[in-house]
């Protein structure tokens, strides 16, 4: 998991652990088979306790007060690298940074320790965020996601609508104000970084798509890493995660998927 690229070589890692190159990945897939059986622990929306706990970081921490305080959950996607172009129909893989890849969508609650409480994988590379974020949770079920006045932050990819708050778009990004607003926010966005800077098969996934069973395996590395973030962060603290984020920050993920 911590190998991406051509770093992610079955026969170097045999190597080092002194096995055949067919243990390496059987206990992969062994491995993996038990951590998904995980998956509904460690994966889950927050209770209303956890959630006031959020919205009392934002008082403290960033101003947002009355309905303003509403928003625990940041939406945002990013762009799992593939090391080479699919076999089956790679040209819907391209991404517009001239890569290929996988988009995935995740929600996160801020920003204490980054936990996923929602997200959405399958879509090539060249789908766009708002495409893909129609798969996930929050977007299906909103009511059932969220409670009264609750929304979620995000960029400015997103649509504005009453459960979502994006940043402003130009020309009002341009006013003062609103440009004091989108700063704010833009802090909160750490989830990605250290997600990849933990899990760096996400930033270079080796593995061939020639199939669609192909397609569901490299799938199968984002779910994985998302369990295991969070089951981290429940093991290890609320500040294990942040420790990632400088070894992915914004310049690589602007180079995976552009402004």
């Amino acid at each position: 998991m911590g190998r991406y690229g051509n770093g992610a070589s079955v026969e170097d890692i045999a190597q080092q652990a002194g096995c055949s190159e067919g243990s390496v990945e059987n206990y992969t897939d062994r491995c993996f088979e038990a951590i998904e059986s995980l998956h509904d622990l460690f994966v889950q929306r927050l209770t209303s306790a956890e959630k006031e706990v959020e919205k009392r970081w934002m008082d403290e921490h960033l101003g947002f007060k009355g309905k303003w305080r509403e928003g625990w959950v940041m939406y945002d996607g990013t762009i799992v690298v593939l090391y080479k172009k699919p076999g089956l129909n790679g040209d819907a893989y391209y991404t517009r940074k001239g890569n290929y890849g996988l988009n995935t969508q995740v929600d996160w609650k801020y920003p204490l320790n980054l936990r996923i409480v929602d997200y959405s994988h399958g879509m090539t590379g060249s789908a766009h965020d708002t495409m893909a974020f129609e798969h996930t949770t929050a977007a299906k079920y909103p009511d059932w996601f969220f409670e009264g006045e609750e929304f979620a932050w995000a960029d400015s990819a997103y649509a504005v609508n009453s459960r979502t708050i994006p940043v402003h778009k130009k020309p009002a990004s341009d006013d003062p104000a609103n440009a004091l607003f989108d700063k704010a926010v833009a802090h909160l966005q750490h989830c990605m970084g250290a997600l990849k800077g933990r899990f760096q098969c996400l930033r270079g996934l080796h593995v061939s798509i020639n199939s669609k069973q192909d397609h569901h395996d490299a799938c199968h590395w984002i779910i994985i890493a998302i369990i295991l973030h969070n089951l981290i962060i429940d093991v290890e603290g609320s500040k294990s995660a942040a420790h990632f984020g400088q070894d992915h920050g914004h310049a690589e993920e602007y180079i995976n998927r552009g402004q």
